[in-house]
Formats: C-alpha cells, sequence, structure tokens
C-alpha cells in the first residue's frame, strides 16, 4: 500500500527495480506460508481415507472370521458395511471444517485482540461537557516525554487567552507540535495540568474538547471520495450552500468550479490528483465549515509557491478572525502580527512577547529571524 502511494516517491529516486525486488521477496514468503498450509491441509484427506479403508478391512475380516464361526451373517456384513460407507462422508467433512475453524480461530484472535485493545487517552466516568472557551488556555508545570528517557517539555507553563493568535517558534524538536497534540489530548503529560477556562481537560468529554478545535496542518489528510466528501467531513449535515460558502471563504470554489464534475470531482488516493495549494485550501474550507473555536495551524503555509501561499493566507485570516489560534510556524514572516510570540528551547518557554518586543529583545528570537531575513538585518547593520 505504501508503494501504491509512494509512487512518485519510488519514481523519482528510480528505485522501481529496488520495490520489485522487495515485493518479488514478501511474495515468495507469502506463498511459501500458503504451501505450507495446503501441504497440511492435503494430508488430511489421505489419512481420513486410509483410517476409514482400514475400517472396512476390520470389518470384513473380522466379520468373515464370525461368518465362518457361524455367529453372524452375510447379510449382515453386508449392512455394517453400509452403514461404514454413509459414515465416511461424514467424517471427510468434518475434518475439512477442523480445518476451516482453526484458521479462521487464528484470524479470529487477531482480531478481536485489535477490537479489545483499549485507547490509553478516555472520558472519566463523570466527565463533563466543556463550555465554549472564553478566557484562556493554561499549562502548568507541564512534563511529557514519548519516551521516558528522551524528555520533550519540562516543567512548561504557558498561557493563551482565547480570542487571540498565540505563535510557537523554536528549532525542530523544541517541542511545538507536542503542546498541541497535548491540547487535543492525543496524549497526556506525565505531570502537570491543561486547563481551559479553569477546567481541567482531563475532567471534560473528548467529544466536547475536540469539537471546539480545527486543525489544519502541513501534511494535509483527504480521503478517497470527492471534493465535497472531503469538505463535508468537517460537519456531516452540511448544506450544499454551506459547503460552497466554507469554500469561498477558503478561496477554494474558484478551481472547485473549474473541474468537469465540479464539488463531485473525484481526487483520488490522499488528493493526489489536486495541487499542494488546493490541499492546503479544501482543507481550510473543511475546518471553517466546522467553525472551530479554537484553530491549530501547523505549518499550514510551508512548502508552497508564493500565489498559492498568498491565497492561503487570505484564507486562514478569514478562518482565525475571532478565534482563539495556536500558530506553529518556521516562517517568521507569516506571525509577525501574532499577539503572542512564544519561543521554546529544549521543553521550555525561552521568550514570549509581540514581534517588536522580541526583535528589541536581542534573543533567540531575533536570532531566528535574522537568519530568515539575513538582508534585513544587512539594511539596518548600514543605515547605524
Amino acid at each position: 500500500m505504501d508503494s501504491i502511494s509512494g509512487m512518485r516517491l519510488i519514481q523519482s529516486f528510480t528505485n522501481e527495480e529496488f520495490e520489485s525486488r522487495r515485493f518479488a521477496e514478501r511474495n515468495q514468503e507469502n506463498m511459501t506460508a500458503n504451501l505450507k498450509s495446503v501441504r497440511l491441509r492435503s494430508m488430511f484427506g489421505p489419512i481420513i481415507d486410509l483410517l476409514n479403508n482400514i475400517g472396512l478391512v476390520a470389518v470384513i475380516v473380522f466379520g468373515a472370521w464370525q461368518v465362518m464361526e457361524g455367529e453372524f451373517t452375510i447379510g449382515l456384513i453386508v449392512a455394517f458395511l453400509a452403514y461404514l460407507r454413509l459414515l465416511q462422508s461424514p467424517v471427510r467433512n468434518f475434518s475439512r471444517v477442523i480445518s476451516i475453524v482453526r484458521q479462521s480461530a487464528a484470524a479470529f484472535e487477531r482480531i478481536t485482540e485489535i477490537l479489545e485493545t483499549q485507547p490509553e487517552i478516555s472520558d472519566k466516568g463523570n466527565a463533563i461537557e466543556l463550555p465554549a472557551i472564553k478566557k484562556k488556555i493554561e499549562f502548568k508545570s507541564v512534563d511529557f516525554a514519548y519516551d521516558e528517557t528522551v524528555p520533550v517539555l519540562g516543567n512548561l507553563n504557558l498561557t493563551m487567552k482565547a480570542g487571540q493568535v498565540t505563535a510557537l517558534v523554536g528549532s525542530s524538536g523544541a517541542g511545538k507540535s507536542t503542546i498541541t497534540s497535548l491540547l487535543i489530548r492525543f496524549y497526556d503529560p506525565q505531570n502537570g495540568t491543561i486547563k481551559m477556562d479553569g477546567h481541567n481537560i482531563k475532567d471534560v468529554s473528548l467529544k466536547s474538547l475536540r469539537g471546539q478545535m480545527g486543525i489544519v496542518s502541513q501534511d494535509i489528510i483527504l480521503f478517497n471520495g470527492s471534493i465535497r466528501d472531503n469538505i463535508v467531513y468537517g460537519k456531516l449535515n452540511a448544506t450544499d450552500d454551506e459547503i460552497i460558502e466554507s469554500a469561498k471563504a477558503a478561496n477554494a470554489h474558484d478551481f472547485i468550479s473549474a473541474f468537469p464534475d465540479g464539488y463531485d470531482s473525484q481526487i483520488g488516493e490522499r488528493g493526489v490528483k489536486l495541487s499542494g495549494g488546493q490541499k492546503q485550501r479544501i482543507a481550510i474550507a473543511r475546518a471553517l465549515l466546522k467553525n472551530p473555536q479554537i484553530i491549530i495551524l501547523d505549518e499550514a503555509t510551508a512548502a508552497l509557491d508564493t500565489e498559492s501561499e498568498h491565497l492561503i493566507q487570505q484564507a486562514l485570516s478569514r478562518l482565525m478572525k475571532k478565534r482563539t489560534s495556536i500558530v506553529i510556524a518556521h516562517r517568521l514572516s507569516t506571525i509577525h502580527d501574532a499577539d503572542q510570540i512564544i519561543v521554546l528551547e529544549k521543553g521550555q518557554v525561552l521568550e514570549k512577547g509581540t514581534h517588536d518586543q522580541l526583535m528589541q529583545n536581542n534573543g533567540r528570537y531575533k536570532q531566528l529571524h535574522d537568519l530568515q531575513f539575513p538582508q534585513l538585518s544587512d539594511i539596518k547593520y548600514l543605515a547605524t
């Protein structure tokens, strides 16, 4: 499946022969296992037939001896042979059923093992409904590690005000995406608490928590189906007017209408028939249709051309309007107007403030900014 969805990558690296060999090896392993299974199953028939024939020989030999002794009649022997013949077919069929049952039992065990796996994150027995956020989101003394030996966040304390744009910046591995994953409760911290308007998110239902959030990430997930199917995923009972309105707000309506089938156009596996910018705008339309209280943007404009980025920035501006927004960004030009910028380093808050405040501090944020815009720092140096 990975080879099919990653066909372009395979072709770009000219690794078709490698993938063919790998497929042939897996196919050979599968064939060997199937042959072994068939060989074992094929033994049941001859064994059952052998046992049946032994039974026939035993009846004939024992019956002949009893006839000579005058204990049995020939008619009684014929009756025994007839009964034995009638028994052979059910016994043979039963052996086949046993083989099928054993195969089914093995498959059933694997399926039930998956179905009975309990999620690590679940609602408490007395979970409450989370009301719409109006004040703030707080991380208090939060510790988290995917692997106990490698901590990601350590004693993290930060506050994000409702209705404002909070940007998270820092080097790779600083913990930016982990913060949003904890907020959505894909994971729970080992220590500390995360609160929304004073409610510990562990005490609220997952549906009410995640129902307030919309996510637009760099790695867009689209399902194999129509454009309409993917947009309506944000609100399953949405009307056509609502779908079109959200697409217009996401600057997606024009390119969707240009397709022969419009909103019913098929986009292929993971949206393979769409460009990167088109996929991003469909994801934004999906988030707009959901109308979330909190919007999380994880590198939503990365790896896009200038024109697509401009269109998406317009759509994101509409999406973020009057919402609590959390923006993870490596392109610092996209967060100059953020109400609060939090600079993370090794899982801790290094700096926070507005763009102008952080630039005046001459700290880590200014270093990152100057690395991205060296020409601006050169101009200021010459001006002084």
